[in-house]
Order: C-alpha cells, then sequence, then structure tokens
C-alpha cells in the first residue's frame, strides 16, 4: 500500500483514515498507536467526523480488537453502544427489505436490491460493518409508477423528501402530468415506520441518459444472500460503476463511499477490469471510473492495475479533479457538497462526460421547468410555455447567487 501523506491533515481525519487502512490490511500499528497518543487528538472530534463520513463501524473494529491500543474507556464504551445501535437499525432496515419485496414478488416484480444492505455483504463480509439509512431498489421502467400505487395501497407515504410547496404543485396536476413527471425522475422515496425505501429507475438523473435508461443493467446481474434470504443483486463490477457514478455525482462527500469502493477492490481481487474499462467506455463514464480509482489509491493505499493507470496518463485532468475532491474531504471544504447546482459544479459535470451528446443532452435537460420552478411561480396552463423562458434566468439566478454564498 501507498502510504498515506498526512501533512496538515486534522489527527483526528489521520486517525480514521489509518483505521481504515488497517481493515484493509495494511500494516500500520505503529502509525496508530502514535495517533491514539497524539497530545491533540480530540477524541470527540473523532467520533463526529467518523460517524459523518460512516466509518464508526470500522473506526469501532479496529480500535477494540487491538487491546495494545490504548483507548480511554469512554471511548470505547461510546463506539460499543454506537455499534449495538448500528445492528438494530441495520436489521431492522433488513427486515423492511425483507417484508416489500415479499410486496413485489406478490405482484410479480422484479427489483435489484443494491447500496445499503446489498454493499454490506457483497462488499464488507458483514451487515454490521457498515452504517446505511435507507435502502435502495432498481426496478423495471415498466413497473416504475405501478409500483408507487402498490407502495401507497400498502400504507408507504410517497413525496416525503419534497419542499411542501413541491409537494402542493404536484397534486394540483392531473393523472397524466403527474405520470410524466415522475417518468422524468430516476426515483422516488417511500416513508414507513421511519424508514426510507428509494426506489429507482435509473442510477443516474435523465440529463445523462446511459445510466437513466438501465433496461441493460439486468444482464449484469447475480443472486446473493442476505440474512439467510436469496435477493437479486449487481455483479461486482457494476456494484463498481454504480459507486463511481453516483460517487462522482455527489462529488464524493464522504470518506465512507470511497470507503466502499476499496472494500468492493479489496474483497473482489480477480475484478475484471477489461470489462470494468470496456463498459464505462460504452457509457461515457470513464472519467467517473477514473475518479474514484484516483481517490481510492491515494486515499486508502490500494494498487491499480497497470490497465488502470494507463488510462488515467491518457486523461491528465483527472489528476486535478482527484487533488479538488481529495482536499474538500480532507480539510473541509464543503462548498460543492450540496444538492444546489452552481457553476463549479455544472462544469464538472460537464468535465466528466466525454460524449459530446451527452453534454448536450446535459444542457438542454436543465432547461425543462421543475417543480420548483412551477411553485415559485404559478402560471395557469395556457400559460406554461413561459416556465421555459423563465428557466434559464431561475438557474443563472440560483448559481450567482450560490456562488456569492460559498
Amino acid at each position: 500500500m501507498n502510504d498515506l501523506i498526512t501533512t496538515e491533515i486534522s489527527p483526528e481525519l489521520v486517525l480514521i483514515l489509518q483505521c481504515a487502512r488497517h481493515h484493509l490490511g495494511s500494516k500500520c500499528q505503529y502509525q496508530l498507536q502514535r495517533l491514539v497518543n497524539h497530545p491533540e487528538l480530540d477524541w470527540s472530534k473523532v467520533l463526529k467526523l467518523a460517524s459523518f463520513h460512516r466509518l464508526l463501524p470500522i473506526l469501532h473494529k479496529v480500535l477494540s480488537s487491538d487491546q495494545s491500543l490504548k483507548i480511554p474507556d469512554s471511548i470505547l464504551k461510546a463506539l460499543h453502544s454506537y455499534q449495538l445501535k448500528n445492528i438494530h437499525k441495520n436489521f431492522s432496515l433488513l427486515k423492511e427489505l425483507k417484508d416489500f419485496l415479499g410486496v413485489l414478488d406478490a405482484h410479480h416484480i422484479k427489483a435489484i436490491t443494491f447500496k445499503g444492505p446489498m454493499t454490506a455483504v457483497s462488499a464488507y463480509g458483514d451487515l454490521s460493518l457498515r452504517s446505511f439509512s435507507d435502502l435502495d431498489l432498481l426496478v423495471h421502467p415498466d413497473d416504475f409508477l405501478r409500483l408507487r400505487t402498490i407502495a401507497i395501497d400498502q400504507g408507504y407515504q410517497c413525496d416525503k423528501l419534497m419542499a411542501t410547496s413541491e409537494r402542493e404543485c404536484l397534486k394540483q396536476l392531473d393523472a397524466l402530468e403527474q405520470a410524466a413527471y415522475f417518468k422524468s425522475q430516476k426515483e422516488y422515496s417511500l416513508f414507513k415506520r421511519h424508514i426510507f425505501l428509494d426506489i429507482h429507475q435509473g442510477i443516474l438523473s435523465k440529463q445523462f441518459l446511459p445510466l437513466f435508461d438501465t433496461r441493460w443493467i439486468w444482464q449484469h446481474t447475480q443472486m446473493l444472500t442476505i440474512a439467510g434470504q436469496q435477493v437479486l443483486g449487481l455483479t461486482p463490477e457494476l456494484q463498481v460503476l454504480v459507486s463511481v457514478a453516483q460517487g462522482a455525482e455527489e462529488y464524493w462527500p464522504k470518506l465512507g463511499k470511497l470507503f466502499d469502493l476499496a472494500m468492493l477492490m479489496a474483497r473482489y481481487p480477480n475484478l475484471s477490469w477489461h470489462t470494468l474499462i470496456s463498459l464505462s467506455q460504452d457509457l461515457d463514464i470513464l472519467p467517473r471510473l477514473l475518479l474514484g480509482l484516483s481517490l481510492v489509491e491515494s486515499l486508502y493505499g490500494l494498487t491499480l492495475p497497470d490497465s488502470v493507470n494507463s488510462q488515467i496518463r491518457t486523461l491528465p485532468s483527472i489528476q486535478g479533479i482527484a487533488q479538488t475532491v481529495q482536499d474538500n474531504l480532507l480539510f473541509n471544504r464543503q462548498c460543492h457538497v450540496n444538492s444546489r447546482l452552481t457553476m463549479g459544479v455544472f462544469l464538472y459535470q460537464l468535465r466528466l462526460m466525454h460524449n459530446w451528446k451527452n453534454r448536450v443532452r446535459c444542457v438542454l435537460t436543465l432547461m425543462n421547468p421543475t417543480l420548483a420552478d412551477i411553485a415559485a411561480i404559478p402560471l395557469p396552463k395556457p400559460l406554461f410555455f413561459i416556465y421555459y423562458m423563465l428557466r434559464p434566468l431561475r438557474l443563472m439566478q440560483g448559481m450567482v447567487w450560490h456562488q456569492s454564498k460559498a
């Protein structure tokens, strides 16, 4: 493994990264011992950062299993308490998943389980070693709207994550307009007993068609066992591609997302890199793949295959993007980590596309009016065309406003 360059990084974050590296097999016992005895180490900050980056289970695993590390009893107790809560939460979510998959089976709807418990089992080999807060299912586009109706009949609530104004706006649309709206979305959320279940028809939003229309993805599935139940999941190669595609879309906001990728690579040393590179080229997500792998190599020390390194050399801009993302992670620069579209985020997304058609589609899709636009400026239906003129103005206004706030 490559050494971790720790200059200027807080000792709390270095400890978290070294624990992650230790779990991956790096021999960093001396570094861990030195860090836990660091005179400026703030244990409350360690717990807070590990929670934010979703690496508390790994922190608990490493620090509690090595008796030679002199960890304060209060910290070990806090980690143990968290882990018990995490296990309880994960199995509660798993029960909800099993129940919902049973509902889908009764209606002859096939669904792919991904992220959440699937990543915990396939990448970590243990449901308790990863924290997750919701469940994700990918269904055929033909079942996307039908499933929503079935879920409501089963007592699930929908659209809880929408802004109140957008939810009210949606209610005012007729059935055909609502159907058209949801067909344009990659996912919607179901809510029941404090549990969110996200139903996807696409991996990325519609402006990126190769991973919005996912009919092809069903050719890359496998059956996996989660807590004694067989569920449909993605092959390891597709799990890597989904991880890098979504991670890049979100600007890699948390170290835990990158650790998922690192664990997949470590657990499946015989990954077909030829398949990964070829498929990512076909889908125009090769820059996203190389970005994720560059970050994993730098932060977690995994050695990349020669075929990947040669691809990175052909795209020198990836190293610059990777350095910016890494700095955001390590120095708590959260300027890009939000759901708002800024000029920087927009240009970043375009840089991760090679195919000019995808770039044009991205721009054109952004010009379509959203529920937020309609909720902000109510107009009668005969004047709907005005929204197409207002949309660019609202986009620019939002970009400039958020840029000035950064």
